[in-house]
C-alpha cells in the first residue's frame, strides 16, 4: 500500500495491490482508492513483492510516480498508466552450465544423460532457469526440449523481494526520491528514478541472506542509512559508500515489521513471535516487550506536532497496538486479523491508519486533532523485570563518561580553576582592546558620540570608469538635536585617483531631512594606454570619508568605501 497525490491537487489518494488468494485464474489488480471509493483499477502481469509511490524531479506539476515490482523487474505507473519497465542486472553464469549447454545440442542422444547429471552438479539456486526446467523433465521430452531452445541465451535473474524509496537531496514531501531495490540473492540497487541507471551497489551482508523488509532514513546525496531484516532472522546496517552491509543482531525469529525511527535512529522489530524489539544502529539492546498474541505486520506512526514516534502493530485475532518506545498507549480491535496497514495523509487529513483485513475488508481510521498519548521522557526512565529483581543499575554509557569527567575535575580542581580564569581573563583583555580600536578609528557608518546628534551616512559608487560618481546620503537620526559645524573630507591616494572637492562644509542637519551629495572621482591613467596603475589592485582600491565636527580632532565617523575596478579606455583608431 502507497499513499500519494496522484493528480497534484492535494488531494492524497491510496493505491493499493490486489492480490486474489482462492481464484487462480484472476489476475492481480492495482488499485487506486479516492477515500474508500475505488476510483481506478487494472491489472498485473504477476504477484508484486512491493509498492512504492515517490517523485523523479522539481518539474511542476510534480506528478508521482507508481513502481510496482514483480519478479526480477519494476514497472513504473505515471498517471496510472504505463511509463517504464526496469529489469535488475543479470548474474553471472556458472562456466560449467555454459560449457554444458554448448555441448547439448550436438552431443549424441546417449550422452545426454551424463550432461544433465552434471548440470545437476551445480547447486539449484546457481542455475538459469533453462537449466533448472531441463533438470526437471522427464527422459522422453528433453530431446525436444533441447532442439527448441539450442540457439537460446542463457540469463540468470534474481528476484525482487523488497523495495524502499529515499529522498534524493531534500527531505521535502514532494522532492525527488531514489528507489532501493533487494534482491533474492542478496544484492541490493540503489536506483536513479530519472536516468533509470544503477547508482549504487552493495551486498546487503558478507554471508549469504535474502532480504525481506527495508527501512530507510537520510538523503542519498547527503548521508543515509538502510536497515535490512532478512529472512533468516538477521538485522543488517548499510550507510552511504558501503559496498557490504554490516551484521548487527542476529533476531530469533524472522520479522513481521521493521522501522528505523527518524527522531532517535533507533531500530524497531517486532518478530513472528511475541516480541516487540528495540535496537540501536550498533545492535545493542535498548529494550522489549511481550505482546499478548503473534504479530502480523508493524508501521511507524510520525506525529511530528507532538513531537513523538509511535509504532503500530498488529497482532493476530484483530488486536492494533500503538507503542511509544516501550510503553503502551494505545490499542483497538479490528472485526478480522489485520494482514496489512500503514499510516500517512489521506484526503485532506494529515494522520490517517489504513487496515487491510484477511477477509479484504478496508478500514480507515483518522486520528484526533486533539487526540494526545502518554509517553516516557527517556528510555531508561523504566526498569525491566530482570533489572529490578536483580538490583543492578545499569548506567547508561553517557552517565559513566559524566561520572569519569566529575572524578577528573576533582583530581585537577586547581589546575584546571586557574587555566579558566586565564582563558577568560585573555578573552576579556582581546575584547576591550578591540573596543578601544574601534573608539579610536571611528570607524563606522554611524556617529555614537555622547551628547551631540547622531548622524547616519550611507554611500554608492556609480559609473564603470574611470571616472566615477560617489554618491552621499547624510542623516540626522536623533530624535531632536540638530548637527552643525559638520565637515566631509574624502581621503584617497593620489597615485591612484583624483577628487573633486576633497573637502566641503556641511549646512545644518535637522532631524528628518536627508542631505543628499555627489562627488567625481577620477582613477589616474596613463596617458598612452589608457590603463590605470599597475599598482591599483582590487586590494587598495578605497578611498575613506571622514566626518568630523569643528575644533575636534577625533572624527565622528570614518567609512571606508570600496571602489570598483575601472574598465580600460577605448582609444580612437583611425
Amino acid at each position: 500500500m502507497s499513499l500519494c497525490d496522484l493528480k497534484n491537487d492535494n488531494y492524497y489518494q491510496l493505491v493499493i495491490v490486489d492480490v486474489p488468494l482462492f481464484d487462480f485464474d484472476a489476475k492481480p489488480k492495482l488499485k487506486v482508492y479516492k477515500g474508500t471509493n475505488l476510483t481506478s483499477e487494472q491489472n498485473l502481469p504477476g504477484i508484486p513483492a512491493a509498492v512504492e509511490s515517490f517523485y523523479i524531479s522539481e518539474q511542476e506539476p510534480r506528478i508521482p510516480i507508481i513502481a510496482v515490482a514483480i519478479a526480477s523487474s519494476v514497472l513504473f505507473y505515471r498517471n496510472m498508466k504505463p511509463y517504464y519497465k526496469f529489469t535488475i542486472p543479470g548474474l553471472d553464469i556458472d562456466p560449467l552450465e555454459r560449457d554444458v549447454w554448448k555441448k547439448l545440442p550436438i552431443e549424441k542422444p546417449e550422452n545426454v544423460d551424463a550432461l544433465i547429471d552434471t548440470l545437476r552438479t551445480l547447486d539449484l539456486s546457481r542455475m538459469t532457469e533453462l537449466s533448472q526446467e531441463l533438470c526437471a523433465l522427464p527422459e522422453n521430452s528433453r530431446a525436444a526440449f533441447i532442439k527448441t531452445n539450442a540457439d537460446a541465451t542463457l540469463e540468470r535473474l534474481s528476484v525482487i523481494t523488497a523495495m524502499a524509496s529515499i529522498k534524493k537531496t531534500s527531505n521535502e514531501t514532494k522532492s525527488a526520491s531514489c528507489l532501493i531495490l533487494a534482491t533474492e540473492s542478496g544484492e541490493l540497487l540503489i536506483l536513479d528514478t530519472q536516468a533509470f541507471v544503477v547508482l549504487h551497489q552493495a551486498r546487503v551482508c558478507s554471508f549469504q541472506g535474502t532480504p525481506s523488509i527495508i527501512s530507510a532514513s537520510g538523503q542519498y546525496d547527503i548521508d543515509f542509512r538502510l536497515v535490512i531484516s532478512t529472512r533468516e532472522g538477521s538485522l543488517c546496517l548499510l550507510r552511504k559508500g558501503w559496498l557490504v552491509g554490516q551484521h548487527i543482531v542476529k533476531l530469533e525469529n524472522p520479522a513481521a515489521g521493521l522501522a528505523l525511527l527518524p527522531i532517535d535512529q533507533t531500530i524497531v522489530v517486532v518478530c513472528m513471535d511475541n516480541y516487540l524489539l528495540c535496537y540501536s544502529k550498533k545492535g545493542k539492546k535498548l529494550w522489549s516487550v511481550t505482546l499478548p498474541q503473534p504479530a502480523v505486520c508493524m508501521t511507524p506512526v510520525c506525529l511530528p506536532h507532538l513531537g513523538i514516534n509511535l509504532v503500530c502493530v498488529a497482532l493476530r485475532g484483530g488486536l492494533v497496538q500503538f507503542y511509544c518506545q516501550k510503553k503502551l498507549v494505545d490499542q483497538f480491535y479490528a472485526p478480522e486479523t489485520v494482514s496489512a496497514l500503514t499510516f500517512g495523509r489521506l484526503g485532506q487529513e494529515e494522520h490517517v491508519l489504513i487496515l487491510v483485513t484477511s477477509d479484504g475488508s478496508l478500514i480507515v481510521k483518522i486520528l484526533k486533532r486533539t487526540a494526545e498519548f502518554p509517553t516516557t521522557e527517556n528510555i531508561y526512565d523504566v526498569k525491566t523485570a530482570c533489572e529490578e529483581a536483580s538490583g543492578n543499575l545499569q548506567i547508561p554509557k553517557k552517565t559513566k563518561i559524566f561520572v569519569e569527567q566529575t572524578l577528573r575535575e576533582k583530581e585537577h580542581a586547581a589546575t584546571i580553576h586557574n587555566s579558566f580564569q586565564s582563558e577568560l581573563w585573555r578573552m576579556r583583555l582581546t575584547a576591550a582592546r578591540a573596543t578601544v580600536d574601534v573608539i579610536s578609528s571611528a570607524d563606522s557608518n554611524m556617529s555614537g558620540d555622547v551628547g551631540l546628534a547622531a548622524i547616519k551616512m550611507a554611500a554608492e559608487v556609480l559609473g564603470l570608469g574611470p571616472v566615477f560618481k560617489l554618491f552621499l546620503v547624510l542623516e540626522n537620526i536623533s530624535a531632536r538635536k540638530e548637527a552643525t559645524n559638520l565637515n566631509i573630507l574624502i581621503q584617497a591616494d593620489h597615485r591612484h585617483y583624483q577628487v573633486d572637492r576633497p573637502y566641503l562644509e556641511l549646512p545644518m542637519l535637522v532631524p528628518g531631512a536627508p542631505l543628499k551629495l555627489d562627488f567625481k572621482i577620477t582613477v589616474v591613467t596613463d596617458p598612452g594606454d589608457g590603463l590605470p596603475p599597475v599598482d591599483l589592485t582590487p586590494e587598495n582600491s578605497f578611498i575613506r570619508v571622514l566626518i568630523f565636527k569643528t575644533g575636534h580632532s577625533k572624527p565622528l565617523i570614518a567609512s571606508t568605501v570600496v571602489m570598483p575596478q575601472p574598465e580600460p579606455q577605448q582609444l580612437g583608431s583611425f
